[in-house]
């Protein structure tokens, strides 16, 4: 049996990989934005507390609020990555 090669893939199979390919870097992009986000949101908060302006328990839910959505959004993307 001849091995597939880009070439000898039919346009469904071609149209399949290339949906594939972009359904990946969408996910890597929001995945990506998201941790960006997370990080400066981080460094807000660490630089609100460090100056007084906030208690250290308030940046503790600041960061519990965002940390559960953070921790799905990177497990659904590492998970659909291993497929």
């Amino acid at each position: 049996m001849a091995k597939k090669t880009v070439e000898n893939l039919s346009q469904l199979d071609q149209s399949q990989i290339k949906r594939a390919e972009k359904q990946e870097d969408t996910r890597s992009f929001i995945a990506n934005l998201f941790v960006i986000g997370y990080f400066i949101v981080l460094a807000i908060l660490i630089g609100l507390s460090a100056s007084g302006k906030l208690t250290t328990s308030v940046t503790q839910n600041f960061l519990i609020a965002i940390g559960s959505p953070f921790g799905f959004i990177i497990g659904f993307y590492f998970k659909s990555s291993d497929k």
